[in-house]
C-alpha cells in the first residue's frame, strides 16, 4: 500500500487509482482531501463509500477554513452535487436542506466558483 504521500503525488502527476482516492479521502491531511475532492470531480468516480465520507466530511462548517470563505464541509457538500451519482445526489439534497442560509449561499457559491477546476 502507498503512503498519503505517494498517492498525493500521483494525484498530482494524474496516475492515482480511483479506489486509491477513497485512502486519500481519509488523510489527516485536508490538502490532501482537497485535491482527492477534485480529482473525483474531475473524474466522476463515486461509490457509496465516497459518498458516507464526503457527507462526513460536510459536518466541517466551522473552524475548518479552506480557501476564503468557504470551510472544509461547504466543498465536501459541494462535491456531492458535482458528483454524477444518485446517492451523492440524494445525500447532497440531505444535507443541504439542513444548512443555514448562510451555508447554502456558499455551498452554491462554491459550485458556481468552479474553484474545484485546476
Amino acid at each position: 500500500m502507498a503512503s498519503i504521500a505517494e498517492l498525493a503525488e500521483e494525484i498530482k502527476t494524474d496516475k492515482i487509482k480511483n479506489e486509491d482516492l477513497i485512502v486519500c479521502l481519509e488523510a489527516e491531511n485536508l490538502r490532501v482531501v482537497a485535491t482527492a475532492m477534485f480529482k473525483l470531480i474531475e473524474r466522476n468516480y463515486c461509490n457509496i463509500r465516497i459518498v458516507n465520507r464526503l457527507a462526513e466530511l460536510g459536518e466541517l462548517l466551522t473552524d475548518s477554513k479552506f480557501i476564503e470563505p468557504w470551510q472544509f464541509g461547504h466543498v465536501a457538500i459541494a462535491t456531492l452535487s458535482l458528483l454524477d451519482n444518485e446517492d451523492a445526489k440524494i445525500k447532497f439534497n440531505e444535507l443541504f436542506e439542513r444548512l443555514s442560509d448562510n451555508d447554502k449561499f456558499l455551498v452554491d457559491n462554491f459550485i458556481k466558483s468552479e474553484s474545484y477546476k485546476t
